[in-house]
């Protein structure tokens, strides 16, 4: 062109239609909402709140954005630990192994291999409880045949003695003949964790960090790809805990262990370089990319205030999809929630995500549940591309936001544990307890009252739903199969000070030993708590549709509602439906009436369908005429309890008089109405 500006910058500017529009701005945004509202407040109808009391608006913009993390691979390393983060080989697909019998786990374990998954974490138990039944050598042996350890990780997830599992694990490793340069394993060492979910341990807290940190300083000087640490977050999840008291007691954990590793002549970083964390990540996504993020900069932060070097300020991080979410019934959309929950996982940067299988809540996973976990996290990787991007949450506002409040909520619960002695003793004096179950508390309301829904268990249900099976392997049949006659006898064992425990126990760790002997041997004064509990969004529901179960199987059918409707369709559909959705949530099936005016026809409708119960359904306008007529007539026709869809308002006294025991309504107390129904059914 003439004046020497190119054809496609003229379309540029040509097509510059932003222009042509005035620059918007929060303040006309929120006058835009203020008509829609119509006087009702903002931060009550669109403003939410986490269970840490921090706030999530439906709009954020730059001016909500204050912080600075920098790029990904640098610090605070919030937007990830390399500059490529998983963006050239993908997260590592993990998959949770815990089959007791160790033949079948085995066999699982390479199907999974084979079908894409990458790394392995085998939960171990030599009562076979929680876990692959080892107990010793030739058990670890059966349950990793043919697997390739200098290719497939292996993060030992040990509930039971971990220092003897650890031992007989690494014998292991050398009968194989594997260098230890070869290898790249966690030995999943927790025992704080283990102890807020057991509730014991088998000697004195100073004795359980001192065989920690002998543990740690074996394998940072024999293994120099391997980790013995892990801080598992699950157990605190599980008890109810929010985001930012799950990262508080994750980083207070890693504190107190790296004080007790420090104490016995490691450095700190080779301390550091022996941390990884485990941490759940669940369906919320906003929640679970701002928590993954923040606990990259949190434990940045923490590394560095212990006087770590900078490469040492980052440790690898596993999401595993929170049992608590999993629910029993419709368990099919537990397939939505783990795929919501690995996709935050994955664009959060985590180094690897462990999917449980659809049907875990039911018992161990069939193998239907396993292809669908390792296959969810193949599809987002190679389908959606979801790696692709390096912190694909970087520079959004409200990621950005929501991950600095996090961690600031989740550094003050963790100065809160400083001060209450460090999380040893803030779980021994039940602070920890406490605390949780305050959230847990106000959650269980919110679900009581479907304001935390539960698809296909509080919302809608399926009560025809077929039964999904899933295994429920005989642990007395396997131990008893099993060869136990390598139980052995092994004296006192001497403690870190008298030598490196470890080194022993990894040589002594031969056919001849048993697990159990060994813990025997290092067993001393126990000490115990009260566990922390393990809870299921869907419990509380759950429990009643078990009731509805047994209504059935004792009566044939299952215990049912008539829907009284009265008028015509567009009268009574809306809450018709709620109804039905209401009671089918405790397994009380809902019968539809046919609707119209006659309070005897719909009383004759009652005594045909074999309901004992029975809900009105209609407008307020045609409940101020019929309602209480039609109570009248449906107790008369032998309804044991008469229900009413909508609230009863000036003439709630009225209607009570007349035979409405209760109303139900958006907000109501859903669970504790349906226990009632549970109880008058049951005494029918």
């Amino acid at each position: 062109m003439a004046d020497g500006r190119s054809q496609a910058s003229t379309d540029d500017e040509i097509l510059a239609l932003a222009a042509d529009f005035p620059a918007a701005s929060e303040e006309a945004w929120l006058k835009l909402i203020e008509k829609v509202l119509a006087g009702a407040p903002f931060d009550k109808k669109l403003v939410s709140r986490t269970y840490d009391g921090i706030s999530i608006k439906p709009l954020y913009t730059k001016a909500d954005w204050h912080a600075d993390d920098g790029f990904p691979g640098g610090a605070p390393y919030t937007r990830g630990t390399s500059a490529l983060g998983t963006s050239q080989s993908g997260w590592d697909i993990r998959q949770v192994h815990g089959h007791p019998d160790p033949e079948i786990a085995n066999q699982q374990i390479l199907e999974d291999l084979e079908g894409g998954a990458t790394s392995i974490i085998l939960r171990v138990d030599p009562s076979g409880a929680n876990g692959v039944a080892v107990r010793s050598l030739k058990d670890f042996e059966t349950v990793l045949k043919g697997v390739l350890l200098d290719l497939a990780p292996i993060v030992l997830e040990p509930n039971g003695p971990s220092v003897p599992l650890s031992a007989v694990f690494m014998h292991m490793m050398t009968a194989r003949g594997l260098k230890p340069d070869q290898v790249c394993f966690n030995l999943g060492t927790d025992p704080l964790g283990t102890f807020a979910a057991a509730g014991k341990l088998i000697v004195p807290m100073d004795v359980v960090l001192a065989r920690m940190s002998d543990t740690t300083a074996y394998v940072a000087k024999t293994y120099p790809h391997a980790r013995a640490l892990n801080v598992k977050s699950i157990v605190y999840h599980s008890a109810g805990a929010a985001e930012a008291q799950e990262l508080g007691c994750v980083m207070a954990t890693a504190v107190e262990y790296l004080r007790a590793v420090v104490k016995t002549g490691l450095d700190i970083d080779a301390a550091c370089g022996q941390m990884a964390f485990t941490l759940a990540a669940d369906a919320d996504l906003f929640m679970t990319v701002a928590k993954i993020r923040a606990a990259r900069k949190l434990w940045g932060r923490v590394a560095e205030a212990c006087g770590a070097s900078p490469e040492k300020r980052t440790a690898p991080i596993t999401a595993l999809t929170a049992p608590r979410m999993m629910s029993q019934r419709d368990p099919w959309v537990n397939i939505l929630r783990t795929t919501m929950a690995c996709f935050g996982a994955g664009i959060a940067g985590a180094d690897a995500v462990a999917v449980l299988p659809f049907d875990s809540a039911l018992g161990h996973p069939r193998e239907l549940g396993r292809r669908i976990a390792r296959n969810t996290q193949i599809i987002l990787q190679e389908e959606t591309g979801a790696n692709k991007v390096v912190d694909a949450a970087g520079g959004a506002y409200l990621f950005e936001t929501l991950t600095d409040k996090v961690s600031e909520a989740a550094w003050a619960f963790f100065q809160d544990i400083e001060r209450a002695g460090g999380m040893a003793k803030a779980l021994m004096s039940g602070f920890i307890g406490q605390k949780i179950a305050t959230v847990q508390t106000e959650r269980a309301k919110n679900i009581a009252r479907r304001k935390d829904a539960l698809t296909g268990v509080s919302e809608f249900p399926n009560v025809y739903e077929p039964t999904t099976a899933a295994d429920h392997p005989d642990v007395a049949s396997i131990l008893k199969k099993r060869d136990q006659s390598a139980v052995g006898t092994l004296s006192k064992l001497p403690e870190p000070a008298d030598g490196p425990l470890m080194d022993m126990l990894v040589k002594a760790s031969n056919d001849g030993v048993n697990v159990l002997a060994m813990a025997q041997a290092l067993a001393g004064t126990p000490i115990s708590m009260t566990p922390l509990p393990r809870v299921r969004a869907a419990d509380a529901f759950e429990h009643l549709r078990d009731q509805a179960d047994t209504y059935k199987a004792k009566h044939g059918a299952l215990p049912k509602i008539l829907l009284a409707n009265i008028g015509r369709a567009a009268d009574f559909t809306a809450r018709a439906s709620f109804a039905k959705n209401f009671f089918e949530a405790g397994g009380i099936e809902a019968v539809m009436g046919a609707g119209g005016d006659d309070p005897v026809a719909i009383a004759k409708e009652f005594g045909a369908s074999g309901a004992g119960l029975a809900v009105i359904c209609s407008t307020d306008a045609i409940y101020a005429d019929k309602a209480a007529t039609m109570a009248q007539a449906l107790k008369t026709a032998g309804a044991t309890t008469v229900y009413l869809a909508g609230r009863g308002g000036k003439a709630e006294n009225a209607l009570h008089a007349a035979g409405v025991a209760d109303f139900i309504y958006m907000g109501c107390d859903v669970l504790a109405m349906l226990t009632s129904a549970h109880r008058t059914l049951a005494a029918r």
